[in-house]
């Protein structure tokens, strides 16, 4: 079949251009530029071309339709038991790199990613550091859905640096002597929604995405936060840490109450803001 008719009839259906050329990129195995010149379509690969356009029709992700999400320039493998990477959480891997890059010494320091999800905040740190390397590496999640995900996108990856553990949060590394003394750095994109917040949420996410990667607490979302900064403050009294550095995303709304909350504790901090201006990042200080 000629490659711009079947497009065309596609788009007609309500699909993208963009959905379209990713799925046909998928299934054919071709970069853009070879889909570019390519004329014809073979029939061999119309009946898993059309599984995956009828699956976009009804609002499943295009992601989880072809199994992969690019995130930070890498490709990583996601179904329905992650959260889809966005990209704003690449906003939180360039201010981490930067403030590794210019003021940190990672070969001094444990760095642990909490609620890891594909595993896609870690790797990426890991690998733009290249040739610099933290001392240690954890990615811990909840969720063994999760981790099993995180487990195939670290067989791609071959980062054997970063041990994965389910846990609750930092629960996981709470009896572990080699965090004695240590410099700390974390990060952590945890649920932020606050709990049934429907009318701030698209139909695909609330039909698709796991719930466990979503719902952050009943009154502000950021609960999950309040448990993870109470944690890092325990951690610090219990093997005596040197300093800690932490980078977390929040919702859009979580700005004020976030600003509120580490003031009380006397936490230095600083928000980053995406490309719609809105604070979707803090590096927190003075543990």
């Amino acid at each position: 079949m000629k490659k711009q008719e079947y497009i065309d009839m596609w788009i007609q259906s309500g699909l993208s251009p963009s959905q379209i050329e990713g799925v046909l990129c998928h299934v054919l195995s071709l970069s853009r530029e070879q889909l570019f010149v390519l004329k014809e379509i073979s029939s061999k690969y119309i009946y898993e071309v059309q599984q995956l356009f009828y699956n976009m029709q009804y609002w499943n992700p295009e992601e989880y339709s072809l199994e992969k999400a690019n995130f930070y320039g890498r490709d990583f493998f996601v179904d329905e038991r992650v959260l889809i990477p966005r990209n704003d959480t690449e906003l939180l891997v360039w201010e981490a790199l930067k403030k590794i890059h210019l003021d940190l010494r990672p070969e001094k320091l444990m760095y642990i990613d909490v609620g890891t999800g594909s595993w896609c905040i870690p790797i990426s740190i890991v690998e733009e550091m290249l040739p610099l390397k933290f001392k240690k590496v954890f990615a811990l999640d909840i969720s063994p859905d999760a981790l099993a995900v995180a487990k195939q996108n670290k067989e791609k990856y071959d980062a054997q640096i970063i041990e994965l553990y389910e846990s609750d949060l930092l629960s996981a590394v709470f009896h572990n002597p080699i965090l004695q003394g240590a410099s700390l750095f974390i990060s952590a994109n945890l649920p932020y929604i606050k709990n049934e917040d429907f009318e701030n949420m698209e139909d695909s996410v609330i039909q698709y995405e796991p719930e466990i990667a979503l719902y952050g607490g009943e009154k502000t979302g950021f609960e999950l936060y309040e448990k993870l900064i109470k944690q890092i403050f325990q951690l610090k009294e219990i093997y005596k840490m040197k300093d800690i550095h932490l980078f977390i995303e929040i919702g859009f709304d979580q700005r004020k109450y976030s600003q509120q909350y580490l003031e009380e504790l006397g936490l230095w901090f600083e928000y980053f803001y995406d490309s719609a201006n809105i604070a979707r990042v803090i590096y927190i200080q003075g543990f």
